[in-house]
């Protein structure tokens, strides 16, 4: 490979580093195939520097553009997206945020495409494990790259929610949205990046349906005890904790209130409640050593979210009883209340401060 291929912001040293071992393990093993591949890794890091190139190409979301008499700006956007719907966003979305939805996408493939490479070069190999498992790392953060941007457009879309929350993840977005290559994203990234990667490596057992050794897998896991000490709480409501034992079991409420009901009745579980068990799972090897497809990896650890968030989101338009939302939404829209919450107390303190300042006896006579 050529040093000057690696020479772009859009991959990490140490994603640099992982690549040219990939490709340097490729030549060693002299695969019939391997300047083919080698080819393959450099047309796709190319593609993914010039998708970057015209993503910052467009107007920075955080300045003011004028276009004769009109004017648009950070604020005239998320004025915008605080009044859209689920069916109106994506015509609100600037380009800049559409074409970085397609860079999210090209990066997720540059390393499907990488962990293909590996198993050519490396699959019969010691240290074919913890490559793979640092290529499955990228995988995921690039999936709770598009989960975290489906929960904020949500909470955007949901007019159930307060203006001030909705205006929160607003403005969250534009910020992903004017800078893809930061994954630190408010205060609610990190809780839900850990716990989604304590939840891929949790197997999930069913038994009596109350999730207690999911919780403690959970927590030897590394999943963020913030996560799990919301939904734990004496005043967590009903629909809350359907929405966690969802996240739990990666089962619909209605599926789990199905075997549950066997189970009161005395019934066995069947052959096709086993099934449900294996099907549903997001349970894989800490290794990342799974037997079918990188594809098939990636697709089931975006399922797990996507048919979660579906099923709520058809809940709520249908007004059918269970979790309105994910276990993750729940979580994003307690942090963002928060977030407006010391917002407001600091505002008033500061309103509180001015006054005592400018009145006589306040604090500038006491200090005298």
């Amino acid at each position: 490979m050529d040093t000057t291929t690696l020479d772009t912001p859009v991959l990490t040293q140490d994603e640099k580093r992982l690549i040219r071992d990939i490709t340097d393990s490729l030549k060693e093993c002299r695969n019939p195939d391997a300047a083919h591949l080698d080819k393959a890794i450099c047309e796709a890091i190319a593609r993914l520097s010039d998708l970057a190139r015209v993503m910052n190409a467009y107007p920075s979301l955080l300045e003011s553009q004028s276009l004769g008499q009109q004017r648009r700006d950070a604020a005239s956007l998320i004025e915008a997206l605080s009044n859209a719907t689920l069916f109106t966003v994506d015509m609100l979305l600037p380009m800049r945020a559409a074409v970085g939805q397609v860079y999210v996408m090209a990066r997720l493939n540059l390393f499907r495409l990488l962990h293909q490479v590996a198993q050519e070069a490396l699959g019969d190999r010691d240290e074919f494990t913890a490559v793979e498992d640092a290529i499955g790392s990228r995988i995921s953060q690039s999936i709770h790259n598009k989960v975290i941007e489906s929960l904020l457009i949500a909470v955007v879309c949901d007019d159930s929610l307060d203006r001030a929350v909705r205006i929160k993840a607003a403005t969250a977005l534009t910020h992903l949205w004017e800078d893809r290559f930061s994954r630190r994203i408010e205060a609610f990234l990190p809780v839900l990046e850990t716990t989604w990667e304590a939840r891929r490596q949790t197997t999930v057992q069913l038994g009596t349906l109350m999730g207690v050794s999911e919780i403690f897998a959970l927590m030897r896991a590394g999943g963020d005890i913030r996560f799990l000490d919301y939904f734990s709480r004496k005043t967590c409501p009903p629909e809350e904790l359907q929405a966690f034992r969802e996240f739990l079991f990666s089962v619909s409420t209605e599926e789990l209130e199905s075997l549950s009901d066997r189970l009161l009745k005395g019934q066995e579980k069947t052959e096709a409640d086993a099934n449900v068990r294996v099907g549903t799972t997001l349970s894989l090897p800490p290794t990342y050593l799974y037997n079918h497809t990188a594809t098939d990896f990636v697709t089931r650890l975006y399922l797990f979210f996507v048919k979660r968030h579906l099923e709520a989101h058809a809940r709520r338009i249908r007004n059918l009883p269970g979790p309105k939302r994910t276990a993750e939404e729940y979580v994003m829209v307690y942090f963002l209340e928060q977030s407006c919450s010391m917002e407001g107390d600091s505002q008033v303190r500061d309103e509180n401060d001015r006054a005592g300042n400018s009145q006589p006896g306040g604090r500038e006579d006491a200090s005298k």
